[in-house]
C-alpha cells in the first residue's frame, strides 16, 4: 500500500522535485516501509519522536525537522538533521550556531516565512525577513539554503496559489540579491498533501506529503 502510494506520487510530480516522506506520527515499521520503497527523505516534527526513530534508523534517511522547534530542544537533533525546515527566529538560529559550534559542525537549514499570517502557524512575517537576512553573514555554524512556508487553511486554491506566487518571488529575490554563501537558495520548500500540485505549478522543488503517503 505505501509503496503504491509512494509510486502513484513520484508519477505525477517532475524529477526534480524532492519528496519528503512526512513520517511523524507513523510506526517505525512503516516508516520502514518509506525506505523500502526507495524515499529516504524523512520529515519527523516532534523532536522526542525523531530521537526514537533515528536511534533504530540511524543516518540511513535524510531526516528533515519540520514542525516547530523549541529553542531548549536543539541540542537533541543538531548534527542528525539533513535540513531544518522550521527556522523562524534568530532567537532560534542563535541556539543552533551555539549547539553546531558546540560539535564543531555545519546545521543547514531553511527560512519558515508566515505569508499568510496564520496565527496558528509559526513563521518570519516578511515585515522582518529583511532584518533576518542582514545579520545572517555574522553566523560561521548555520547556513540557509532556502525557504519553507504552509499553505493556508482554506479551500480557496486561488488564494493558495496567491502564497505559493508570493513565496517564489521572495525566493528568487534573495537568490539573486544574495552574495554571501551563508545564503543559498538551493530548496523552496512549499506543498503538503492537499496542495502541492499547486506548489510545484509555482516553483517548489520540495513537498511535504504524509496523509497521502501512509493512508
Amino acid at each position: 500500500m505505501i509503496s503504491d502510494n509512494i509510486n502513484r506520487i513520484k508519477s505525477e510530480i517532475p524529477e526534480q522535485v524532492t519528496l519528503v516522506a512526512v513520517s511523524k506520527y507513523q510506526s517505525l515499521e512503516d516508516t520502514q516501509a518509506v525506505l523500502d520503497a526507495g524515499i529516504y527523505d524523512l520529515g519527523e516534527s516532534k523532536v522526542q519522536d525523531f530521537i526514537k526513530k533515528y536511534e533504530v534508523l540511524g543516518d540511513r534517511p535524510r531526516w528533515h525537522f519540520i514542525g516547530h522547534l523549541q529553542k531548549n530542544k536543539v541540542k537533541y537533533i543538531i548534527g542528525k538533521t539533513f535540513l531544518i525546515h522550521s527556522v523562524d527566529s534568530i532567537e532560534l538560529i542563535n541556539v543552533i550556531e551555539r549547539e553546531s559550534k558546540k560539535q564543531g559542525i555545519v546545521t543547514n537549514v531553511l527560512l519558515q516565512l508566515n505569508l499568510a499570517r496564520e496565527d496558528s502557524k509559526s513563521g518570519i512575517v516578511i515585515e522582518d525577513l529583511d532584518a533576518v537576512l542582514k545579520v545572517l553573514p555574522r553566523y560561521q555554524f548555520v547556513k540557509v539554503k532556502g525557504l519553507m512556508a504552509m499553505g493556508p487553511l482554506i479551500e480557496d486554491n486561488d488564494k493558495i496559489r496567491e502564497i505559493f506566487v508570493e513565496l517564489k518571488k521572495i525566493y528568487d529575490r534573495i537568490k539573486e540579491e544574495s552574495v554571501d554563501d551563508t545564503i543559498q537558495m538551493n530548496y523552496l520548500s512549499m506543498g503538503m498533501t492537499d496542495d502541492y500540485t499547486i506548489a510545484i505549478e509555482e516553483g517548489s522543488n520540495m513537498i511535504r506529503v504524509g496523509r497521502k503517503i501512509f493512508s
